[in-house]
């Protein structure tokens, strides 16, 4: 006898459960109050780190280590421009000295010698600014201390300078049309024998530095 063969049957398509799966709802952590700072507030925050600006710690005077603050990057701009104004300055001033030269048959060696050498520096001078700028960035520097203000200045003659507090009769701030378009400003430190200027800082910043330095000028005449 011949089996039949087995036929597939079809079984009906499993219709999917649909489960609802009910999530939780988050509950609101709660957050931890704020603690106020205790850090003075005479010291600017932007400040204690020294590493935001690219400047390091050294030496210490009293209990702070002294922080070297880098000036704002925008004052080699300052620099440029105002070299390059001085330069347009001087070679107007040497076109003017030509054409009076020229004007009262005055135009001779020595005249046009000596004009051509002030033009000639004039240009050099702004063609290596570029140089000069990125050495005198890299090394101007300033540290407000317990007890004294140091400010490192130069680029190829370099120089160190430290003020003493109690020889500070005022300070105040100095912004040009120069300094007033990049947004900086100057702080001027008065002494009986001359002043001493932190070239460029942001506006705000060179408020709080006025008013630290003046809180320390008076403690430092107040130990006296």
């Amino acid at each position: 006898m011949r089996n039949p063969q087995s036929q597939p049957q079809t079984q009906p398509p499993v219709q999917p459960q649909s489960q609802s799966l009910a999530q939780p709802q988050s509950q609101p952590s709660s957050q931890r109050p704020l603690q106020r700072s205790t850090r003075p507030q005479e010291w600017p925050t932007a400040w204690d780190s020294p590493e935001t600006n690219g400047a390091g710690t050294e030496g210490s005077t009293g209990e702070q280590s002294r922080q070297w603050r880098a000036l704002p990057p925008r004052v080699k701009r300052v620099w440029l421009l105002n070299q390059a104004i001085a330069t347009v300055v001087v070679l107007a001033c040497c076109a003017a000295a030509v054409a009076v030269c020229l004007i009262n048959d005055w135009w001779g060696f020595w005249p046009g010698l000596i004009i051509g050498v002030v033009a000639a520096v004039d240009i050099v001078s702004l063609a290596v600014q570029p140089l000069q700028t990125a050495y005198q960035y890299a090394f101007n520097r300033f540290a407000i201390g317990e007890r004294e203000l140091v400010l490192k200045k130069g680029w190829l003659l370099r120089s160190t300078t430290t003020v003493p507090f109690n020889r500070v009769q005022h300070v105040d701030t100095k912004q040009g049309p120069v300094l007033r378009a990049f947004d900086l400003m100057a702080v001027i430190v008065h002494t009986a024998v001359g002043e001493h200027t932190i070239e460029a800082l942001d506006v705000d910043e060179a408020q709080r530095v006025v008013e630290l330095i003046t809180a320390r000028v008076l403690a430092a005449k107040e130990d006296l």
